[in-house]
């Protein structure tokens, strides 16, 4: 039998009511004047499944709408529509209550390693505090100083740094203790939020290494959130690429780095800075503006800095396809591979 995924998230839409003038607000109907707020349409329809042991990375240009797909599965945003299946359950629809015991097995580790940690408690109360929240048998509350000891030696730091405040470390040691926070519930998937982004490049190896590290030894999924190609590639097994909310390709990592179909991914792989030669792609520069998530372009949310596109891009969105090995693009290209000019 088939192992069920950790995370499966199907259809997953999150929008936001803006606030504003009351102008901004007033839209003309048939039936005279009405009341209404704009939508922005942060993520539109996200699919994707992340097995046991696999890490899945989500890229795209900043505001596409990845960080606001991982915390929307964490539950800090109430999804508009979709389902967040943890271990088969779906919490989409779950309160405050009964999102308790799934927090054990869904942890964040969050971009900015400082902001993300309280500045008055010492390091043995920022990582006990998940762990005593979820520990309420006495005889196991008082292991918790040791597995705190443990889980710092883990994680690369000291005994003595446990009386220490936030203040007193450098960055890739903060981001150390937020991953020894996340890991001290043992849960089964961690979601990783620009993780590495404010840290210098060799700290970023360190910490990358040691997220994989810790992969292999628990067993962890990840979803991990990025901008940065070169990471990516590093840490993932499978990469989804977004654009304005919508997934637009995803696949295995070595399949999508040596095989980009989107004409979106082929931009960001031809742009990214590498030291190497460039692979054999073809080099796209897009122009023009990212459309706002207010008002999104009819058809395929792309085709407005697409240099391939014509016009049934205009007419219908395109829906995500399979094209074999794993790789799916949502493209009207895939039907029609002969259209690569206007």
């Amino acid at each position: 039998m088939t192992q069920a995924p950790v995370l499966d998230v199907r259809d997953l839409e999150m929008h936001f009511a803006v606030g504003g003038g009351l102008l901004d607000r007033l839209k003309l109907d048939a039936k005279g004047i009405r009341l209404e707020k704009p939508i922005v349409h942060a993520v539109n329809g996200v699919s994707l499944s992340i097995a046991q042991g696999e890490i899945m990375a989500l890229v795209g240009e900043s505001g596409c709408g990845k960080s606001t797909v991982a915390k929307t599965i964490a539950r800090i945003y109430e999804p508009t529509k979709g389902k967040i299946r943890i271990d088969g359950k779906d919490i989409a629809n779950f309160g405050f209550a009964q999102m308790l015991p799934v927090r054990a097995r869904m942890q964040m580790i969050f971009q900015d390693p400082y902001a993300s940690l309280n500045p008055r408690q010492r390091v043995r109360d920022i990582v006990a505090e998940p762990l005593l929240e979820q520990t309420k048998i006495a005889q196991e509350r008082a292991a918790v100083p040791e597995k705190i000891a443990r889980l710092l030696a883990r994680v690369g730091l000291n005994a003595e740094h446990a009386g220490r405040y936030p203040h007193q470390f450098s960055g890739g040691q903060r981001q150390r203790i937020g991953i020894a926070r996340a890991l001290s519930v043992t849960p089964g998937l961690i979601i990783a939020d620009e993780p590495v982004s404010a840290l210098d490049v060799s700290i970023q190896a360190q910490i990358l290494n040691l997220m994989k590290d810790l992969r292999d030894e628990f067993g962890l999924a990840y979803l991990f959130i990025s901008h940065d190609l070169s990471v990516v590639h590093h840490i993932a097994d499978k990469v989804g690429v977004m654009y304005l909310g919508f997934m637009v390709e995803n696949a295995p990592r070595d399949v999508l780095f040596a095989r980009p179909r989107h004409p979106y991914t082929r931009a960001l792989l031809s742009a990214a800075p590498s030291v190497k030669a460039k692979r054999d792609i073809e080099e796209i520069v897009l122009t023009g503006e990212v459309p706002s998530a207010l008002d999104l372009p009819s058809g395929c949310c792309f085709r407005t800095r697409c240099p391939f596109a014509w016009k049934k891009c205009a007419q219908e969105r395109p829906q995500l396809q399979d094209v074999g090995d794993g790789q799916s693009v949502a493209c009207h290209l895939i039907d029609a591979p002969e259209r690569d000019t206007r």
